[in-house]
């Protein structure tokens, strides 16, 4: 169980301070529009990620007798997230679309974040040789 918290905290962490990184150097150079819609994304992706999760650590506590997923609620409001950024997004720009794909990019980022974690390791404990 403690492999999987360490994971959780240090995906949302990497992919909080990628989020910020890629607003703030998209301020100056895209415009303000793509730095918010990047943060958007950003926040509700790690949101989403942080409240799956969650419910599936306590679906690993769960004895192994029977097949456990996640309730429908629960995926549901992950996808009414996703579309509620979607959508502010695209009012942050109707015409180029900029932010509608920055908000895209944004939920990426947590992704992103997992499969660092995933290829370094820096999540798992240290062996000493």
């Amino acid at each position: 169980m403690e492999p999987l918290i360490k994971f959780r905290l240090f995906a949302v962490r990497i992919s909080m301070a990628l989020t910020l990184l890629a607003a703030a150097i998209a301020y100056p150079v895209l415009g303000r529009t793509v730095s918010i819609g990047l943060l958007l994304g950003g926040l509700a992706g790690t949101l989403v990620f942080w409240v799956t999760a969650r419910r599936l650590e306590k679906l690993a506590n769960k004895s192994s007798i029977g097949l456990y997923s996640l309730p429908l609620g629960w995926r549901m409001a992950g996808f009414g997230v996703y579309i509620a950024v979607l959508l502010r997004g695209y009012t942050l720009d109707k015409e180029g679309f900029s932010g509608l794909i920055a908000v895209v990019a944004g939920l990426f980022i947590i992704r992103f974040a997992a499969i660092l974690l995933g290829l370094t390791g820096l999540d798992l404990p240290k062996e000493e040789e």
